[in-house]
């Protein structure tokens, strides 16, 4: 009777085991998304947030928003980057998906994104409240992604994205607040910090030099994010991988005069690939020993059971199925999906221009400082008398941007 109720058990184990079935990466159209068929991509992302599996609505949601923003749809983006936000800065899991996770796939629970894909999603959801007029509530959406940037359960690592700083700081002048220069003071150590381990950037950034400066400021979105790919022996370490794309920098003129060329504040490859500097492999190590121990463990303990006698014979025998079963079913497997329409750097460039209305021509350039051409966008820009304009520009086809009203 011990033995039928213990191997039960085992089975109804299995089963749990079982039903962590992976939820796969969203199939996003990206040679579209690259091409400039932006609402092709939205209608994509759209369906599959309403049709498609629950656990990745935020990232589907994440690129919607993104296309929304490419097609000047600033309202809406917002509403979706706050959906999404509120998806990824939940750190709650149910009890079933949690135990799917643990024993079963790890992508078979919510996905809520890595710490640089939260500090992205805070990024874009501060800019776009900043494009409603509201830099109370995009600085706190930077303060937010300041501390998705630095903090994963119990544990604390270095913030190292000068973006969300050096903007929370503009943000905290445009609000009347009196932190603004510590936050400037941060952004200057996350830049130095961050190059110390290895991120891209440039030596003496205009905007980290002269934080305040500017009634003008324009970001540029240059190239494409890593990919998020599975290595090691049980396909249990997730890593990143960069992604080709010509557009490493940008150049823009003003009125028909040259103001400059853009100065990277935050590699997005660089974030992805650590936390804190520290390099982020071995995220599913620990599953993976305990999926080998156990085969290992299981088949010791069956060989035993092959050469002992009585219920020694059936307790080593009922153990050791156990553990290479739970062993061959556990799935050590990293969870690969992640925010495929991410940019590669994001770069800034701050003028001061008289107030009113003004040509603003933006070229992005290769590696060698080469113009591509397709890739040029001219907007105007309506700079008022108080206060400031944001503009954000992708290295993509024909995206528009939308000015930032005075606060």
């Amino acid at each position: 009777m011990l033995a039928h109720v213990t191997t039960s058990r085992w089975w109804l184990l299995a089963c749990l085991l079982l039903v962590g079935c992976s939820v796969s990466q969203p199939k996003v159209p990206l040679g579209k998304f690259l091409g400039g068929d932006y609402e092709a991509v939205r209608a994509f992302a759209a369906k599959e947030a309403e049709e498609g599996d629950e656990e990745n609505l935020a990232i589907v949601l994440n690129v919607q928003a993104q296309c929304d923003l490419l097609m000047g749809r600033a309202e809406d983006a917002r509403r979706a980057f706050q959906s999404a936000a509120q998806i990824m800065g939940s750190w709650s899991t149910g009890s079933g998906e949690a135990t799917a996770a643990i024993l079963g796939s790890e992508s078979s629970k919510t996905w809520k994104g890595d710490p640089f894909e939260k500090a992205m999603c805070a990024f874009y959801l501060a800019f776009t409240y900043l494009l409603k007029g509201e830099p109370d509530n995009a600085r706190a959406a930077c303060k937010k992604g300041i501390l998705a940037d630095g903090e994963v359960a119990d544990e604390k690592f270095q913030a190292d994205n000068a973006l969300l700083f050096w903007m929370a700081g503009r943000m905290s002048v445009l609000n009347g607040s009196s932190d603004a220069d510590d936050y400037f003071k941060e952004a200057v150590a996350a830049d130095r910090f961050a190059q110390e381990h290895t991120s891209r950037g440039d030596a003496l950034v205009p905007a980290l030099r002269e934080p305040r400066h500017g009634n003008l400021v324009l970001l540029f979105e240059c190239g494409l994010g890593p990919e998020k790919y599975a290595d090691g022996l049980h396909r249990e370490l997730a890593k990143f991988r960069p992604r080709a794309h010509p557009a490493v920098r940008a150049q823009a003129t003003v009125d028909g005069k040259p103001v400059g060329t853009s100065a990277v504040l935050l590699d997005v490859d660089y974030q992805a690939r650590t936390l804190g500097g520290t390099a982020m492999e071995g995220i599913r190590e620990g599953k993976a020993v305990f999926k080998t121990t156990s085969i290992v463990a299981g088949a010791v303990l069956l060989d035993q059971a092959a050469r002992a006698r009585g219920d020694t014979q059936q307790t080593l025998a009922i153990v050791g199925g156990g553990l290479l079963l739970l062993g061959l079913l556990t799935s050590a497997s990293a969870d690969v999906r992640y925010w495929p329409t991410l940019p590669s750097t994001v770069q800034v460039l701050a003028v001061d221009v008289p107030p009113g209305p003004h040509d603003v021509v933006v070229e992005f350039l290769d590696g060698a400082g080469r113009v591509l051409p397709s890739l040029s966008q001219r907007t105007t820009a309506n700079v008022p008398a108080r206060g400031e304009s944001w503009f954000l520009f992708r290295s993509l086809p024909a995206p528009r941007a939308a000015p930032v009203p005075s606060p």
